[in-house]
């Protein structure tokens, strides 16, 4: 509020200034006053000085209303970006979300800054002039004012084009961004395959794509600018004319004359300002569009309106399940049924692609199935708040992310009011005290860019020790071991089992020796179950997991033949 009233009283002090020439010219020249002399310096100097603090207290409040804008919009998109399920973040790029968070709420904040200000601030200019225009010489006005309903035409004409060039720039800088990400992260790919060319003309491709789009935007801005100067040059000259022609014929003082000349040349800056501010304006209204593109987003998996309790039981059970990632795709998942029992270890086995990982993901509600529900302790999870229901589920994976902060810091992600010694304690069940304590900061150690700082299995064990510290009564162990050498699996493989006992552990295993004693096997083969039973039972029974076992334990010089390999 205080922005806006510092504007409209700035924009309206240009109406007084054609009058207050008009009074040196007629009142202190023309009829000798010597009081009006002495009044008027004072009087500008007071009229400067307000000027001054009512362009300063526009300035100021309206940057700072901006930056705080943009602090509100980027506090909502971080915010809804983390109420999205996984599956979002596999469709859009994080250097394209990246670029709506920072540049695009940057033309959001100049649209509500700079543009919004100077629309305000400049109409209200132009109001005053012309009133004060129209109050020196009708006549006058209305032959200076003709022109400028034409020069509103070009304006609208290249609104449309700048606000859709102005989203493909936008979209451009998304792809740039992601290009480079790609090239820094699989930095040791590009160069084991010798494709730093390939790499360099995407990139060249792609920037040179946003470089046109961008010097076709500053053409169309270019352009508004002097088709209005042009516009504005035919009214001048014709006040000119007409004006100085009466002025010599004596039917209007120089005074009136000379303060209308200055309420039109005055009238011409707001005018161009604004004739230029409709390209800002498309500018941001893109990039509003692709930011309320992110927060119209409804996450796909829901809090319940009215959550129910988890019971004190921890089983798991998947009723008739079936799950699709795209509507009318292949199923990733058909007609599972699994029952767990609180404290039972239960093991997914199949070859890749089976489903085994999409089924795990079903527990803690990062997808949903589309078909059946998965009930834990005889309540439907889709009916509980999820962070209840992910309070209780620790998951490791094949795959671990660690972030760019210290050891401590990561492992007592886990759990909040985690002590150090707890950490520590978390730290030598995973078998990663040893390794933490030889390097040279210790716990403060920092790992760098998703742990890259760290080998593959430092990081497995850091993420098995968070895993430790959350002690949650169900685990999911997604190939928790695979990045660790023979020695630190078996060392991990007695953590694990020592953690998972009195809990309920869905573990998805590749090496069939790590999963021998679970308490139930569950062989998948297409998103379907084909066997199930202990280790000993499929064995016996001569099938899928049977043939399984022999391709991994078999002898080296032993063939394969056709008839072993699953279908």
């Amino acid at each position: 509020m205080g922005a806006l009233a510092c504007m409209v009283l700035f924009g309206a002090t240009d109406g007084g200034i054609p009058l207050l020439i008009k009074h040196v010219l007629d009142g202190v020249f023309a009829r000798q006053d010597q009081r009006l002399l002495y009044i008027l310096p004072v009087a500008l100097v007071i009229f400067t000085v307000v000027r001054a603090l009512l362009d300063f207290g526009q300035q100021f409040l309206m940057c700072k209303l901006g930056h705080l804008v943009v602090r509100d919009l980027r506090n909502r998109v971080n915010s809804h970006l983390l109420t999205l399920a996984p599956g979002y973040f596999v469709r859009n790029s994080t250097a394209n979300l990246l670029a709506r968070v920072t540049s695009d709420v940057l033309l959001v904040r100049s649209l509500l800054t700079d543009t919004l200000a100077a629309v305000i601030r400049d109409s209200i200019r132009v109001v005053a002039l012309l009133s004060a225009a129209v109050y020196l010489d009708p006549l006058l006005a209305l032959i200076a004012f003709v022109v400028f309903p034409i020069g509103i035409y070009p304006i609208v004409r290249f609104g449309k084009r700048m606000r859709k060039l102005s989203r493909m720039g936008q979209e451009a800088i998304g792809s740039v961004s992601a290009l480079l990400q790609e090239s820094m992260l699989g930095n040791r790919v590009v160069k084991i395959f010798g494709r730093e060319k390939f790499e360099e003309q995407r990139f060249t491709a792609a920037n040179q794509q946003l470089t046109n789009t961008f010097i076709k935007s500053e053409r169309i801005r270019a352009l508004t600018g002097p088709i209005n100067e042009v516009l504005a040059s035919f009214a001048i000259s014709g006040v000119l004319l007409y004006g100085g022609l009466t002025v010599i014929q004596g039917t209007r003082t120089q005074g009136d004359f000379l303060a209308f000349l200055v309420a039109v040349f005055l009238l011409y800056d707001p005018f161009k300002k604004l004739s230029r501010i409709n390209s800002n304006v498309q500018q941001g209204l893109a990039g509003a569009e692709r930011i309320f593109e992110v927060l119209d987003t409804v996450p796909s998996i829901r809090e319940p309106l009215h959550p129910k309790s988890l019971g004190a039981a921890n089983s798991v059970v998947f009723e008739a399940v079936s799950f699709s990632y795209a509507e009318g795709g292949v199923a990733a998942l058909r007609d599972i049924s699994l029952s767990i029992a609180p404290g039972q270890r239960v093991a997914l086995v199949g070859f890749s692609g089976s489903g085994k990982s999409t089924l795990t993901d079903l527990v803690p509600r990062f997808v949903d199935p589309g078909v059946g529900r998965v009930l834990i302790g005889g309540v439907d999870i889709a009916q509980v708040s999820l962070h209840e229901l992910r309070s209780r589920v620790a998951v490791v994976g094949q795959h671990t992310f660690l972030f760019n902060d210290t050891i401590l810091s990561n492992i007592g992600y886990g759990r909040e009011d985690a002590t150090r010694a707890e950490i520590e304690d978390a730290a030598r069940a995973a078998f990663a005290y040893d390794f933490i304590m030889a390097l040279p900061d210790g716990f403060e150690t920092m790992v760098g860019e998703a742990g890259h700082a760290l080998s593959g299995g430092e990081r497995q064990r850091v993420a098995i020790a968070r895993a430790i510290l959350k002690a949650a009564p169900i685990l999911i162990l997604d190939e928790a071991t695979a990045s660790l050498d023979n020695r630190a699996e078996r060392e991990v493989q007695r953590a694990l089992e020592e953690l998972a006992k009195n809990r309920t552990s869905i573990v998805v295993a590749h090496r069939l020796s790590t999963i021998h004693d679970a308490d139930l096997i569950v062989v998948m083969r297409d998103g379907q179950i084909v066997e199930q039973g202990r280790h000993e039972e499929l064995i016996a029974h001569n099938g899928e997991y049977a043939r399984l076992h022999a391709l991994q334990f078999r002898e080296p010089s032993t063939p394969i033949s056709q008839e072993a390999l699953p279908v």
